[in-house]
């Protein structure tokens, strides 16, 4: 597999060009930088501009599908990471899953055309999207909307808190990241997801606030929360060329979280 035409070693990302959403803080802000370091060059689209050296910062509101259609992009692009999302907080519900679902799969839908054969998206979910099979019924609902402005009557009819939207835009993330990996391998190009839990971020807060005793007892198990760097290491790997094969994927990137919730669902 070729980026840009270059053949491209584990760690070597020199002339390629990355989409970062949410590169102004956490998990973004470490995407940014590690494309940086590897010599990528890199567009950042945030609301806020980052801190970290980029190539160039589009802001844009990306709780607005019709704000991502404008966007002005030249030229082609060897990756997108969709990092940008909001925690659950008390009364968030509508910008959780515009922002979280419908403003991912609109950047997805925009930039897609721009990247060419070999290309890579890669869209951060999070454990709390783990029970997608479970909800899919909720969860097909949900992505079935043409958009945002039919959240509000979504929102009333489903009796969504602010958790279970949280919830519900993750597990939305990765059923569009299986759903698409035919469509996508057809043009030449793959998704996959990553799905951190507990990361050492400035929401990370919000995050034990809205989950309580669901937050406490996964940090425990985990031992520590991530760290955005961690994170973005696996991120890096499945926009690079080395990981080619993997495409419909959902890592758990969570510090063996996930294994020790699956032993004890099944007895030990």
């Amino acid at each position: 597999m070729t980026m840009r035409g270059v053949t491209k070693s584990k760690t070597e990302f020199t002339g390629c060009r990355i989409i970062v959403s949410g590169a102004s803080n956490g998990i973004g802000e470490a995407s940014a930088k590690a494309f940086k370091s590897r010599g990528s060059e890199v567009l950042a689209l945030d609301s806020a501009e980052p801190r970290i050296d980029v190539d160039q910062w589009i802001q844009v509101n990306l709780a607005d599908p019709h704000a991502i259609q404008a966007l002005s992009l030249s030229g082609t692009f060897d990756a997108l990471v969709n990092a940008a999302g909001l925690p659950p907080r008390p009364g968030n519900e509508f910008p959780v899953l515009a922002v979280n679902y419908f403003g991912l799969t609109a950047l997805c839908e925009k930039v897609l055309p721009l990247m060419p054969p070999g290309g890579s998206i890669v869209n951060v979910s999070s454990k709390a999207g783990a029970r997608w099979r479970e909800n899919i019924a909720q969860v097909r609902r949900l992505v079935q909307l043409c958009g945002p402005t039919q959240l509000p009557a979504f929102l009333r009819s489903e009796e969504l808190d602010p958790v279970r939207a949280y919830d519900l835009s993750k597990e939305a993330v990765i059923y569009w990241t299986k759903k698409n990996t035919a469509r996508l391998r057809d043009l030449g190009l793959r998704a996959n997801a990553v799905s951190p839990a507990a990361v050492e971020t400035r929401i990370l807060a919000d995050f034990e606030a809205a989950f309580g005793e669901r937050a406490r007892r996964g940090t425990q198990l985990m031992g520590r929360p991530g760290k955005p760097d961690e994170i973005a290491s696996i991120i890096a790997f499945l926009a690079g060329p080395q990981s080619e094969w993997i495409k419909g994927c959902n890592i758990e990137t969570d510090g063996g979280l996930t294994a020790q919730l699956d032993i004890e669902a099944v007895g030990g």
